[in-house]
């Protein structure tokens, strides 16, 4: 993982205390259980000052209101807009509402860093 990946998993990880939180891809466990993935997707070509991208996708639970996972997204993104944690700065985009194969409500959150 890298240093932006290692920054907004620590500044998410806190926000969702009841989620599992993951890097790279979903691994499902049990279906009662939400997880919270963090994907890099890249961004703008490394120098000085770096630019990384990521997806934080929200899985709720089984038979969960999408409610619940919507309130997590809105929390992140609230928090993302006071403060940048240890990064240069973090800027959220609006979350994209995706249900899992199975029917679980899914949002999917795409997340801009910089960082030096």
């Amino acid at each position: 993982m890298t240093a932006a990946a290692d920054a907004v998993r620590d500044f998410i990880t806190p926000l969702l205390p009841s989620w599992r939180v993951q890097f790279g891809r979903w691994v499902d466990g049990t279906k009662t259980d939400r997880y919270a993935v963090l994907r890099p997707v890249g961004g703008l070509p490394a120098e000085l000052v770096r630019e990384p991208q990521f997806s934080l996708m929200l899985v709720g639970a089984e038979n969960e209101d999408a409610a619940v996972a919507g309130a997590a997204a809105d929390t992140i993104i609230e928090a993302m807009r006071s403060s940048s944690g240890t990064l240069v700065f973090m800027q959220p985009a609006e979350p994209v509402f995706q249900p899992t194969n199975d029917g679980r409500p899914a949002f999917e959150i795409a997340i801009s860093a910089i960082t030096n």
